[in-house]
């Protein structure tokens, strides 16, 4: 018998609204719960507990109550994913970076979410758009050099990673490719290695490296044992990406996250390498089920879909 994975699957409970971070209803909450435990999903993957935007209720305070809530209900997060900063201008105090990393870990934990997912290369600050903060790592590389600015990054995600270790909380640093700063099949890597802690490595998105151009398989055997946990979707390829050479631009839309089976990712290779490399127990997709109108259906297609993926892989 070929090994299944447990699988997971993103859980909403909080919004953006492009001014303040708001908490869904509980009615909403408890609708997708039901839904989930209607189809045996019993692992969910989290986001959006952070302290670089604007919230409309206490962090610590519901994320308290989030983690109550699943514990309840019988159901674990696979992850937490967060927005975080990873370095502050040279010249300037690293510490309130490390204050805001500190803080989304005790949410992590709050959420009984072993991981943390986070991306690399987000200097600290309100931005308006990726392209603000792309544009100011450029500048940051340019004055200070990229060996020192990697070394900051590294520094301060050094003693994240150890307070973590107390919270019992993985940091697991995803692959954006071509999309954000330190997020590359080069620079993420190098990074990894610099932190030298046992409880930071990798998220896996297959999708990023996809539309990027790049080889997953090739992302699963760098990550290798250090992949803590994945984001799964699907996607039909860079298109013209492959040939943009401009830093951290992709033509819009490539990035569809897309429920597997519905791009053009080779979803057999992916589960083959991911058990010949990892270790992983338990894969978490970013993405829900196949669009049909019944939401608890859409979920059952997609499962039965993964568990034939799974079974002719090898």
């Amino acid at each position: 018998m070929k090994r299944h994975f447990d699988l997971a699957y993103p859980l909403q409970t909080v919004r953006w609204d492009g001014t303040c971070i708001t908490a869904v209803s509980d009615a909403e909450l408890e609708h997708s719960l039901d839904v989930f435990q209607s189809v045996s999903i019993g692992k969910v993957m989290l986001a959006g507990y952070h302290v670089e935007e604007k919230a409309a209720f206490d962090m610590d305070a519901e994320s308290r109550r989030i983690g109550a809530i699943l514990r309840a209900r019988g159901v674990k997060a696979t992850q937490h994913h967060s927005v975080c900063p990873s370095f502050a201008l040279a010249g300037t105090s690293q510490a309130p970076v490390r204050e805001h990393l500190f803080r989304a870990i005790e949410f992590t934990a709050n959420l009984g979410a072993e991981n943390m997912v986070m991306h690399a290369g987000r200097p600290f600050g309100h931005h308006d758009s990726v392209r603000t903060f792309c544009g100011l790592y450029l500048a940051e590389v340019e004055r200070i050099g990229l060996d020192a600015l990697l070394e900051i990054t590294a520094e301060n995600l050094r003693e994240a990673g150890e307070f973590a270790k107390g919270c019992g909380v993985r940091i697991a640093l995803e692959n954006i490719d071509r999309s954000e700063p330190l997020c590359d099949p080069v620079l993420l890597p190098r990074l990894v290695d610099r932190i030298g802690l046992d409880n930071v490595g990798y998220c896996l998105d297959a999708g990023h490296a996809h539309c990027a151009g790049n080889s997953i398989a090739a992302w699963i055997e760098r990550m290798g044992r250090r992949i803590f946990t994945t984001h799964l979707h699907d996607n039909r390829g860079p298109g013209k990406t492959a040939e943009d050479k401009s830093p951290f631009i992709w033509p819009q839309g490539v990035d569809e996250h897309l429920s597997p089976g519905f791009g053009t990712i080779d979803w057999r290779a992916v589960v083959s390498a991911l058990r010949n490399a990892s270790q992983l127990e338990e894969v978490t997709f970013e993405t829900g089920g196949w669009p049909v109108a019944d939401r608890a259906e859409g979920y059952r297609l997609a499962i039965a879909y993964w568990r034939a993926v799974e079974d002719m892989a090898d």
